[in-house]
C-alpha cells in the first residue's frame, strides 16, 4: 500500500511540474513581449531627452527618449518613447521648447519611472495649447525592465497649457502637475488619477500653476514659482486623493517674494532639501541646499554659483555616497538645446560640478532620475520578473 502510494504520488507530480513549467513559460513570453530594452541597472541615471537631432527644437510635439547613463556618464542605452497609437497606448511627446516639461520621477515603491506629455504625433502644432479632449495629457509609466505604458490619457487636465510631471506611489496611484490656459484654473494644479484612467481630480483650487510634484516620506510635495509659492510646498496631508481646498502650503522659510525659479527637488533626509533653480547668480540659480532647524527651512548655499556666473538647473536627482555626502545629478539650463548633465558631490559651498554628458545638437536634456532599486515586488509575477532579469543580464555577459 505504501509503495503504491509512492507511485501514485510520483505520477501526480509529473503533470503538475509540466503545468508549472507551462505557466512559467507563458509568463516569460507574456512579459518578454512587453520588454523593449534591457533592464535598467540600479545605481545608474535615466535622463529624458527631447528631440532626435534631425531638426531644431520647436513648440510642436517632439519625439522624446530615455537615456540610461552610468553615474560616471557612460551611455548604456536609449529607449525611444512611443510616437504613435498602439492599442490603448498613446503617443508620448513633449513640446520641444517648453523647458518646464519632461521631468522624471521614481515611484515610492521603487518599481516605476513616471513622466508626462501629450497624446500627439510628432510635428503636431503646439500641443500644450490644445484642449485635453482633443490632445489627451498622457502619463507614461515605465517599469524597470524597460516596458513603457501610456494608457493613462487624461481628457480633463491642463486645458490650454503644459502638463509637466507625474509621480506614483505604487504604479497605480498617480499625481500630476501643470498649468491651465487663461481662465482654465480648474483643469490645472496638482491632480490625482489612477493607472489607465481618463479623468482626474484637482487637489488645489488656487495657485494652480505648478511645476513639479514628488513625494518624500509619505508626504506629497510640489515646486512652483507662482504668487507667493516660490519654492517647495506641501500638498495637503500625506498623499491626498481629494481636494485640499485652496493652495499648497509653502515650507516655512521658503521665499514668498522676489525673483525665484524653482524646479526639481530632492530630499536627502527629513532635514536637508536640494532644490534646482534656473535663475541667475544674483538670484541663487543652481542647486540650492536648504536645511531645517527649529521648524524653519534656511538656504545654506547654492552649488554651481561662484558669485559671478551660474549654472542654472532644472532636473535634479540625488543619492548618498559611501562617505555620507549628497551626490547630486542635474540637467542645466544654460542653453535651449545641447545643454548638459552634470554631477556634483556636496562637500561644501565650493564643490565643483563635473559635466557627464552633453545633449546632441537640436536636442535637450529635461528630467533626470537616479535608480535606487530594481527588486520586483513579492509574488509569483515578481519571481518570474526576477528570473527574467537574471536571464537577460546573463545573456548580456
Amino acid at each position: 500500500m505504501k509503495a503504491n502510494h509512492s507511485i501514485a504520488l510520483r505520477r501526480s507530480r509529473k503533470p503538475l511540474c509540466g503545468r508549472l513549467s507551462a505557466v512559467i513559460s507563458a509568463s516569460v513570453v507574456l512579459f518578454t513581449t512587453d520588454v523593449f530594452a534591457p533592464p535598467f541597472v540600479p545605481g545608474n541615471l535615466v535622463v529624458v531627452q527631447v528631440g532626435t537631432g534631425a531638426a531644431p527644437l520647436s513648440s510642436s510635439a517632439t519625439a522624446a527618449s530615455l537615456l540610461e547613463f552610468t553615474a560616471l556618464g557612460s551611455l548604456m542605452q536609449t529607449i525611444n518613447l512611443p510616437t504613435a497609437v498602439s492599442g490603448l497606448n498613446q503617443p508620448l511627446t513633449l513640446s520641444g521648447t517648453a523647458t518646464s516639461e519632461g521631468f522624471l520621477t521614481l515611484s515610492v515603491n521603487g518599481q516605476y519611472l513616471t513622466m508626462a506629455g501629450y497624446a500627439a504625433v510628432p510635428d503636431t502644432a503646439s500641443p500644450q495649447t490644445s484642449t485635453p479632449s482633443a490632445v489627451n495629457r498622457v502619463v507614461g509609466r515605465i517599469d524597470l525592465l524597460g516596458s513603457i505604458d501610456t494608457t493613462t490619457a487624461l481628457n480633463d487636465a491642463y486645458n490650454g497649457s503644459n502638463i509637466r510631471s507625474a509621480v506614483s506611489s505604487d504604479g497605480f496611484n498617480i499625481w500630476t502637475s501643470g498649468n491651465g490656459g487663461s481662465g482654465q484654473g480648474a483643469s490645472a494644479g496638482i491632480r490625482y488619477t489612477t493607472f489607465g484612467a481618463s479623468t482626474s481630480v484637482q487637489l488645489n483650487s488656487t495657485s494652480t500653476n505648478m511645476r513639479l510634484v514628488n513625494s518624500y516620506n509619505g508626504q506629497l510635495y510640489a515646486a512652483s514659482s507662482t504668487g507667493t509659492l516660490l519654492g517647495v510646498s506641501t500638498v495637503g496631508t500625506g498623499m491626498p486623493t481629494t481636494s485640499i481646498g485652496g493652495a499648497p502650503t509653502a515650507l516655512p522659510g521658503m521665499p514668498t517674494t522676489g525673483t525665484h525659479s524653482a524646479y526639481d527637488f530632492w530630499f536627502r533626509d527629513a532635514n536637508t532639501l536640494y532644490l534646482a533653480d534656473d535663475g541667475s547668480a544674483a538670484n541663487s540659480g543652481g542647486i540650492q541646499k536648504w536645511t531645517l532647524s527649529g521648524g524653519t527651512w534656511s538656504l545654506q548655499y547654492t552649488l554651481l554659483n561662484n558669485g559671478t556666473t551660474t549654472t542654472g538647473c532644472r532636473g535634479l536627482a540625488g543619492t548618498v555616497d559611501g562617505s555620507g555626502n549628497a551626490m547630486l545629478f542635474a540637467t542645466t539650463s544654460v542653453a535651449t538645446s545641447a545643454n548638459t548633465l552634470i554631477s556634483v558631490t556636496d562637500t561644501g559651498a565650493g564643490a565643483v560640478a563635473t559635466v557627464l554628458a552633453t545633449a546632441p545638437a537640436n536636442t535637450a536634456f529635461r528630467g533626470v532620475e537616479y535608480l535606487v532599486s530594481v527588486i520586483p515586488e513579492p509574488g509569483s509575477s515578481g519571481l518570474v520578473l526576477l528570473g527574467l532579469l537574471m536571464l537577460v543580464r546573463a545573456r548580456k555577459h
